[in-house]
């Protein structure tokens, strides 16, 4: 069967069914228009290339529970809002630079929050280590460096997608693994904006 000039609504239909060749249809219609609808709220092409692919999978999974009349579009932007909402919402993080932490090891008032300072610091460099060179490369560069992206890009003979790529996948590394010292890292907060 052929999918292209089917309108949205058969398309859900034979989604519905678990007929992929429908959703590639789908999917072909709507990646490239979600995707310029996420630029305009993440300002990273690989984060916004992500949080489309992630959308457009759960579409998938749950195409049976999908209620919408004729045409996709306005419940698929409507969800790609709800999902940038919520990346953002949960991105709301700090990024300390580690002579900062010394300053704010310096101006603690009790041992516990000496160690437990010592402790982020230590877990973040730790952390840092099992970066692969290059990507630790690029991330020093651009957060303890404070070098922008494109004199990364020029300095490692890099192109400005992989830099970015490389502190995309960092990042989401270091929040990964650092979540097991989230209480070290609210104190940290709290110091540092104190």
């Amino acid at each position: 069967m052929i999918f292209k000039g089917l309108p949205d609504r058969t398309l859900i239909d034979h989604c519905k069914e678990g007929n992929d060749k429908a959703f590639n249809e789908l999917f072909r219609r709507y990646f490239n228009k979600l995707y310029q609808f996420s630029l305009k709220y993440v300002k990273d092409e690989s984060i916004a290339e992500g949080l489309v692919l992630d959308l457009l999978l759960k579409i998938w999974q749950k195409s049976d529970e999908i209620r919408t009349d004729g045409e996709i579009a306005p419940y698929l932007f409507s969800a790609m809002k709800n999902t940038l909402f919520n990346h953002i919402r949960k991105r709301q993080e700090v990024t300390v630079p580690l002579d900062l932490v010394s300053e704010c090891v310096m101006r603690s008032s009790s041992p516990a929050e000496d160690f437990e300072a010592k402790e982020l610091q230590f877990a973040y460099s730790h952390t840092l280590t099992q970066l692969s060179p290059q990507r630790k490369k690029v991330f020093v560069m651009s957060r303890e460096m404070d070098m922008n992206h494109k004199e990364i890009a020029a300095e490692l003979k890099l192109s400005l997608n992989t830099v970015e790529n490389h502190i995309s996948a960092s990042i989401k590394f270091l929040r990964r693994e650092l979540q097991k010292h989230t209480d070290i890292a609210l104190l940290l907060a709290i110091c540092f904006f104190l």
